[in-house]
């Protein structure tokens, strides 16, 4: 045990100086290793004109190939590669990635390479352009009932982006509406979406629609003699009858006389009634008071009438 002790103890000083100047050594070794690594740094737009806009797709991110010591630390969600639009114009623009783009760099990293060093971007001109929205229904409703309309409020969306996208753009839908089980109407607000995401709303980006959901309905098909009023006003028809479908609930078990409706032709004031003039008019179909709540008019055939003014 002596003999080991004075073995260690003996140049302690020196050893102990040895072990330091090993340190020494070591750190600057390691410190002097670099660690090459490939990461993706995301893309961000300065200075972008007003009333133009990027129309293409694009890479996000572009590879950066980075040196750094071994013993550096980075955190790599701060690197940005920064592209300045100042200077684009309408069309197709080459925009190189460099290293001056590349910011956040920490001290001592270095830039080795950069993969898709040039962006390609095609500017066009922002429009503005009116939509009409369409509900998309889904799902049906319970046993015996069916979906009648829907209306919309508002039933048009200002939606603007780059030109010739906005041009292939007709309409904007709502969110899926589920009438999945549904017996009675509804009111519910959705949000608009349109497939294409450099276009977007001006104005609200929901809606209100109202569904309605009522009992299925059987029709009928009835002929009527085609009025004319004022009575006054003498005319030939021609057809002097229409066909009326009209349709009612299937609970309805009440009687429906067609002698109570009546088809008329509405000559308006200022139309030229001088005799043998001629002219189209649109019959309508007028309901009875006692059958509006079951009764509606779904189909006139033919939709016009030709009259003849005697």
């Amino acid at each position: 045990m002596n003999l080991l002790r004075k073995l260690f103890l003996r140049n302690l000083g020196l050893k102990l100086t040895s072990i330091f100047i090993a340190f020494l050594l070591w750190t600057q070794i390691e410190g002097q290793q670099r660690v090459v690594r490939t990461v993706p740094v995301s893309l961000e737009f300065i200075n972008m004109p007003g009333g133009l806009e990027i129309a293409n797709d694009y890479p996000q991110e572009v590879n950066i190939r980075l040196s750094r010591p071994a013993s550096a630390r980075m955190d790599e969600r701060h690197l940005a590669a920064v592209i300045d639009l100042r200077d684009v114009q309408p069309g197709r623009n080459i925009l190189p990635v460099i290293e001056s783009s590349i910011r956040n760099l920490p001290s001592g990293v270095e830039i080795e390479g950069i993969e898709q060093n040039r962006i390609r971007l095609d500017m066009e001109r922002t429009r503005r352009k009116t939509v009409k929205i369409e509900p998309i229904i889904v799902g049906q409703p319970a046993e015996g009932f069916e979906l009648g309309e829907t209306r919309v409020n508002p039933r048009e969306v200002l939606v603007s982006g780059p030109e010739a996208r906005l041009e292939l753009v007709t309409e904007a839908e709502t969110q899926p509406i589920d009438v999945g089980g549904k017996s009675k109407s509804f009111l519910q607000n959705v949000y608009l979406d349109l497939e294409d995401p450099r276009l977007r709303f001006e104005s609200a980006d929901s809606v209100d629609v109202f569904v309605v959901v009522e009992e299925e309905r059987r029709d009928m098909k009835m002929k009527l003699p085609v009025q004319v009023l004022p009575k006054t006003v003498q005319v030939r028809i021609s057809p002097s009858t229409i066909e009326a479908t009209i349709s009612v609930p299937i609970s309805f078990t009440g009687e429906i006389d067609s002698k109570d409706f009546h088809a008329v032709v509405t000559i308006e004031e200022g139309v030229d009634t001088t005799a043998g003039e001629k002219s189209d008019a649109v019959a309508i179909v007028v309901t009875p008071e006692k059958y509006r709540d079951v009764v509606r008019v779904e189909a006139l055939s033919p939709t016009q009438v030709k009259i003849t003014f005697r």
